[in-house]
């Protein structure tokens, strides 16, 4: 058994739990093969077509140089950075994912739970060269299928994994959370968002905080505040998340659950009418 202040995982089935200090534990359901690659199609289908305007577009601006040998250099360097930035910069920026693996749900975090950043989807990316030989990416599925949680080597080498997400379900009232002002989403970097499994921990602690000490809590929301510190843009806030972590999660816990209230007024559920004199409509069948 391991020991409560050592960090530890195993895996069962898809799933793979990490423990900290006092319990907090963390669960991920691992991405498989498949729905991984549902995502890398989508990606390449959105690089070729990128790559296809770009050409196309660029094939009419440099028509007059055509002999000359410098679109074709212009080419390769477009289709270069397509292959080896795209990823990079869309799991920077969009904490983990491309835009295949949002409509897939999946997210690349790091082994820690942790959001990754430039490094972490930089070397994943470039080591995809590493993952496709001899051949269609059998070493990475074969190192993949080899390995607990499912990682390819750029993952291994870059410490990282790739997560399914499910939609966020904050349901009930939290007690207390209204005693923490929201923290303002514009502080962070391109208005950053916390993944809803960092939000599930953090309401975990919020509904835990009068089991443990102050000091304790403190250092236990230190481990989820310091990545998100390094996110936000002014010294203030950062000096806020580093002196007081817990009040600082609680704050930003408080933002989601205002940003989603603000989005369910915004959209109502449209209201059955009755029209006098006739047979109420049958209602639309739901979604399970």
């Amino acid at each position: 058994m391991s020991r409560p202040e050592e960090a530890s995982a195993r895996v069962l089935s898809d799933q793979t739990f990490l423990e900290i200090p006092e319990n907090v534990r963390l669960g991920f359901r691992l991405a498989g093969p498949g729905t991984r690659l549902g995502a890398y199609l989508l990606d390449l289908g959105v690089r070729g077509a990128i790559l296809y305007f770009l050409v196309t577009g660029l094939s009419i601006v440099l028509l007059p140089l055509a002999t000359t040998g410098f679109p074709a250099g212009v080419y390769f360097v477009i289709a270069f950075l397509l292959e080896w930035g795209y990823g990079c910069f869309f799991e920077t920026w969009w904490n983990g994912q491309t835009p295949g693996k949002r409509a897939f749900n999946l997210r690349v975090i790091k082994t820690e739970g942790y959001a990754i950043g430039f490094y972490e989807a930089m070397i994943r990316n470039l080591l995809r060269a590493a993952d496709f030989v001899p051949l269609f990416y059998a070493a990475g599925f074969l190192t993949a299928i080899l390995n607990p949680r499912l990682q390819r080597i750029g993952d291994l080498v870059a410490g990282t994994m790739v997560v399914r997400e499910k939609k966020p379900l904050f349901g009930g009232e939290l007690e207390g959370l209204s005693d923490y002002p929201p923290f303002p989403p514009e502080a962070f970097r391109h208005r950053y968002k916390p993944s809803e499994k960092t939000l599930e921990v953090i309401e975990g602690l919020l509904r835990r905080r009068f089991d443990l000490p102050p000091s304790r809590l403190d250092e236990i929301a230190l481990i989820l505040t310091e990545p998100l510190a390094k996110r936000l843009d002014a010294f203030s806030d950062r000096k806020l998340a580093r002196d007081q972590p817990a009040d600082f999660l609680f704050r930003v816990l408080a933002a989601n659950r205002a940003s989603l209230e603000t989005a369910r007024d915004e959209n109502p559920r449209p209201a059955a009418r009755a029209v006098s004199g006739q047979r109420s409509p049958r209602p639309a069948a739901g979604y399970s």
